[in-house]
């Protein structure tokens, strides 16, 4: 009998209905996002579940979320995917973490090199928050969070098998199964996927299992162990330098990018206890075990001087793992909700960087490194949820973090370090419920990024200041959903001040110089915007999505070097003589635009029914200009894109589906930058990925 799996499912979605029922609930979770009473959020918030990530068929995370107002979503190099939210961090572009959080399964994925490997067809929910999100996620949530739940096992036994094929040798292959016994549920999937890419050398292949395991221990409790591995081999990146080369060789043949040849291996576990209790509390429990195992080639050079890099200085391999405990008791009451949570995490990454024999030390001479870091981090966190009124309700968060690095130079003990640092983030927040279907909110949220164990540890080394403070950042929102005849909506209008940005001190890319480069707190930065997101069906076959972003990010505070002139060396009988040193002057950045930040972005969606099981889904994708640099001298043309995805359901178990991306062949950018570090660089000595062509996919999918 499958009786007691139906009844638990049925049970906890009661239970965690419960608002619905004039039961105030604690909807936050870091664990398990089965709380989805958007209706009391007191930030903006957007859910994607798997019906839309499956109508979308997409090929990365960037297709999912341009429907979601308030991301900058970029691919930068191969399959290097940068998000942004509200315009935090978009001005650097390489490694970097993006200064959001992405948790999955309760998880939080934290990929050393800036990528973002999701599996897209294990996707049951992404949930969005936008603002500082560090009252729930600690470090590095700055701007908000992406939380993913994978797809949960469920009462029922099915299967499904996909099949597509497209551009660029791209071809795709997943089998699923789900299996329901009487007291536990077990979902199983499997894919493939292969690659050449629009850009020369950007091949991609992606292998992936994962599975589910639901026991119901009983009716009111369970556990859920999940596994997943992914094997992922990727070639280079898809940049070029300068706009003749962007005309000329928009595939990048010629040159290389600064990193390449990733292999990467990727294997996530967890077990997460459940249990709800009569008095409408609920306690959950998670372990979890994450690794990112990656080598690759990184830093480049013009080996046959003929003006293009051919190869790469250094061959990198690293390993991050983490590993960490997890509680959450929540309890809720007619007229107030509590919840209380622990984070306990024991992080630890190698990293072994060796010079290549064909590098010829264009960057002042090539060097190997060795590392290892303990990362421990220990936080509680709360939330808490009061209804002074049937129509008013305050929402209240508070975290801190203990953060303890611990640093082992191999090669040099002298430049090992333990710093440590102690962090507080908070939420308070109104939602006021103006009838039963607008409901107004407001709040104020943070979020903070501690300096890295290795921005300190190169400062160190080289003698400069370790002391660097932790950036900080403060979201003020104002915002209204709900929904009328005709559409639903949810805007919002905020203020997001970033304080003590850290950066490198003369600039963040400048390889070679005679001035001081050293990490530090650089400067402030504020961004102000307009988000909307709608929905409507004014005809029984045409519904209609749209999302806009106003997005307004500029500098408060930073000076910045800028290279004027060159130093001049002789060299008699050999010995390197100082003529004149270089000169630099300090720019001041207050006022100016960050770069990479549109002002305007649209997301247009039409799905069009013309016949019954026939759906034709054009979407406008539009960005407005930006800068490609600081100093906002080289400013970018506006774009927009039109796809085509359409699908028909054959039966109730077939479906065929189809896309075309970029339908009108659009000739244009989708990523450029341009250091500022030197008074007299030009367009000429930017990096650009052009656009991928037109192009074209198809595939089944059937499930029985």
């Amino acid at each position: 009998m499958k009786k007691t799996v139906i009844l638990s499912m049925a049970l906890s979605t009661f239970l965690f209905a419960s608002e619905d029922l004039g039961v105030i609930s604690v909807d936050s979770t870091t664990i398990d996002d089965k709380f989805e009473a958007k209706k009391s959020e007191v930030s903006s918030v957007t859910i994607i579940d798997e019906k839309k990530v499956e109508k979308i068929n997409p090929q990365n995370i960037v297709e999912v979320l341009n429907s979601t107002p308030g991301i900058t979503a970029m691919q930068t190099e191969g399959d290097i995917v940068k998000l942004h939210i509200r315009g935090v961090d978009n001005q650097v572009y390489m490694g970097e973490r993006p200064g959001i959080a992405v948790v999955i399964d309760g998880v939080p994925v934290q990929e050393t090199t800036g990528k973002i490997n999701i599996d897209l067809d294990n996707i049951e929910t992404i949930k969005i928050i936008k603002g500082g999100a560090s009252y729930l996620y600690g470090n590095d949530a700055l701007s908000g969070a992406i939380v993913i739940t994978t797809k949960r096992p469920k009462g029922k036994d099915f299967s499904k098998l996909e099949a597509q094929l497209g551009s660029f040798g791209y071809e795709k292959i997943l089998v699923s199964t789900n299996k329901s016994f009487e007291n536990s549920a077990l979902q199983i999937q499997s894919s493939y996927k292969n690659t050449d890419g629009f850009w020369d050398r950007a091949f991609k292949e992606d292998k992936s299992i994962s599975t589910k395991y639901n026991y119901y221990l009983d009716d009111t409790s369970d556990v859920v162990f999940g596994f997943s591995y992914n094997k992922i081999d990727t070639g280079d990146g898809s940049g070029v330098h300068g706009t003749s080369a962007a005309i000329l060789d928009p595939k990048s043949v010629r040159e290389i990018t600064y990193s390449s040849d990733y292999d990467t291996t990727l294997v996530k576990s967890f077990i997460t206890y459940s249990k709800d209790f009569s008095n409408n509390s609920n306690l959950m429990l998670n372990t979890y075990r994450y690794t990112d195992d990656k080598s690759y080639q990184s830093a480049y050079e013009d080996v046959n001087n003929d003006g293009f890099n051919d190869a790469h200085d250094y061959f990198n391999d690293e390993k991050w793992s983490q590993n960490g405990i997890k509680a959450e008791y929540r309890y809720s009451s007619n007229i107030y909700a509590l919840m209380l949570g622990l984070d306990i995490q024991r992080n630890n990454e190698t990293t072994n960087r060796t010079p290549l024999p064909w590098g010829t030390a264009s960057y002042g001479g090539l060097s190997a490194s060795s590392s290892n870091l303990d990362e421990d981090i220990n936080a509680f966190y709360t939330e808490f949820k009061y209804e002074f009124t049937n129509k008013l309700t305050s929402t209240f968060n508070f975290r801190y973090d203990d953060i303890n690095y611990d640093l082992e130079d191999l090669l040099n003990p002298l430049q090992n370090i333990s710093p440590s640092f102690n962090e507080s983030s908070f939420r308070a927040g109104l939602n006021y419920e103006i009838n039963a279907n607008t409901n107004l909110y407001t709040s104020v949220s943070t979020g903070f990024r501690a300096p890295s164990a290795g921005q300190i540890s190169s400062n160190s080394n080289n003698g400069y200041k370790t002391d660097i403070d932790s950036e900080e950042i403060i979201n003020y929102e104002f915002g209204l959903r709900g929904k009328t005849d005709y559409f639903n909506y949810e805007a919002s209008i905020y203020q997001l001040d970033r304080k003590d940005y850290i950066g490198m001190r003369a600039g963040n890319y400048v390889r070679s110089s005679d001035e001081d480069n050293y990490y530090d707190n650089v400067g402030d930065m504020r961004s102000r915007g307009f988000e909307l997101a709608l929905s409507s069906s004014p005809l029984d076959n045409l519904s209609i999505n749209l999302a806009y972003t106003y997005l307004n990010a500029e500098f408060t505070k930073n000076n910045y070097k800028q290279l004027v002139s060159d130093a001049v060396y002789t060299y008699p009988r050999g010995v390197r003589t100082l003529v004149s040193p270089a000169v630099f002057q300090t720019l001041n950045l207050a006022g100016n635009q960050v770069p990479r930040t549109p002002k305007h972005t649209l997301n247009l969606v039409f799905n069009y029914t013309p016949i019954d099981n026939l759906t034709i889904s054009p979407e406008v994708i539009a960005k407005s200009t930006y800068y490609a640099d600081e100093t906002n001298n080289f400013k970018q043309s506006a774009y927009a894109l039109v796809n085509l995805r359409t699908s028909y359901k054959v039966n109730e178990d077939l479906e065929i589906f189809a896309r075309i991306d970029n339908l009108f062949d659009k000739k244009y950018n989708q990523f450029v930058h341009l250091t500022a570090s030197r008074v007299d660089n030009t367009m000429e000595d930017s990096t650009i990925i052009v656009g991928p062509s037109r192009s074209f996919y198809a595939g089944l999918r059937y499930r029985f």
